[in-house]
């Protein structure tokens, strides 16, 4: 038996209206159905305290970590980005060309988003 590619990541939130926000206008993922493509996998977003995900996390603490290739090029405009917009970045990127080249930021709950130049 083996298992198919992954199809889905499903984010528990407090705030549904933030993080589509964010999600959707901050980091520009294309809304598709009741989530955001990114590419064969489908993000949606579940309102904390539904039957699945019953109990709250502790504020503050982060829930999952989504991680996104860029571009070296990239990299650099997207914590310009992040910047602008007031976003705070937990770990900005090294001087390019300097491994590792990765920025982490967290989402409106709290789950880290790093994004990341492939070796």
């Amino acid at each position: 038996m083996t298992l198919g590619p992954l199809a889905r990541v499903e984010l528990v939130c407090h705030d549904l209206a933030r993080l589509r926000d964010f999600y959707g206008r901050v980091l520009g993922l294309p809304v598709t159905g009741p989530g955001f493509g990114l590419g064969p996998v489908a993000l949606v977003l579940r309102p904390r305290g539904d039957v699945l995900f019953p109990a709250a996390a502790a504020p503050g603490e982060p829930a999952t970590l989504l991680a996104f290739p860029v571009e070296d090029a990239e990299l650099d405009r997207w914590h310009r980005r992040m910047l602008t917009l007031r976003i705070a970045v937990l770990d900005a990127p090294g001087p390019a060309g300097a491994p590792p080249r990765v920025m982490r930021v967290a989402d409106p709950e709290g789950n880290l988003i790093e994004l990341f130049v492939p070796a």
